[in-house]
């Protein structure tokens, strides 16, 4: 069965949700048919993965919390009303899911932590779950932010997929062993890069097939991202 597409989404969600038109999103996965959508944000206020129930009987919920159980994260479920990310989704997507699951990441986890949440997740692509990694930058000012088009963040995630490579080639377990004892894992403070930790192992550790862009108005507010595709 083919894969949904995982898309990084960096945008700041007020400034879309208040934009009447769309944002030309679901150009990139024209063509494509989903039945739910798992947003996937990070939050400062928790200390532990929460999934949020927006829309829908909650089955999405369920599965994702069971996934996860077995990578030893303990995540509740919550209801939360759903009106602010309908609107969201509804200025991102031209259609509308059947259910809407939000998982919030704690930020300040390992970055093996980060991909071992995404790699877990990756089978939900084959059960037409569209999974939208949202980099939210409400609230914060542009000296502040991560440019998606800077050439340092590009070359990172190109020496992701690089160490992934050579982590596959040479995967003897002598070898891992002194690969783990060798790298020194600190926790990840900075909202994108756990989110794009995520959406890197949830598109099968490998460099994006996409990069896409927009402004939204004159006011130059954007919206920019990759795109795992397959």
């Amino acid at each position: 069965m083919n894969k949904l597409p995982v898309l990084f989404v960096s945008c700041n969600s007020e400034a879309l949700e208040a934009h009447q038109e769309s944002s030309g999103l679901a150009r990139i996965i024209w063509g494509r048919r989903y039945d739910s959508v798992l947003l996937i944000s990070s939050g400062g206020d928790i200390d532990q993965p929460e999934i949020l129930r927006l829309t829908g009987e909650g089955n999405l919920a369920l599965s994702m919390q069971s996934l996860l159980q077995v990578q030893g994260f303990a995540p509740g479920i919550f209801s939360r009303a759903s009106g602010e990310r309908a609107q969201l989704l509804s200025s991102l997507l031209a259609n509308e899911p059947r259910e809407l699951t939000e998982l919030r990441l704690n930020t300040g986890m390992t970055e093996t932590e980060y991909r071992s949440i995404g790699h877990c997740l990756e089978v939900l692509r084959e059960q037409r779950v569209l999974v939208i990694c949202l980099d939210d930058t409400k609230g914060l000012n542009d000296s502040g932010s991560i440019s998606l088009h800077d050439r340092q963040l590009r070359e990172l995630i190109q020496g992701w997929a690089e160490d992934q490579r050579w982590s596959s080639a040479l995967s003897s377990a002598g070898f891992r062993a002194g690969l783990k004892a060798r790298k020194r894992e600190r926790p990840l403070e900075d909202p994108t890069v756990c989110i794009l930790n995520t959406a890197f192992s949830l598109g099968g550790s490998q460099i994006p097939q996409r990069m896409f862009g927009s402004y939204l108005n004159d006011a130059r507010q954007t919206l920019s991202g990759y795109g795992w595709m397959h």
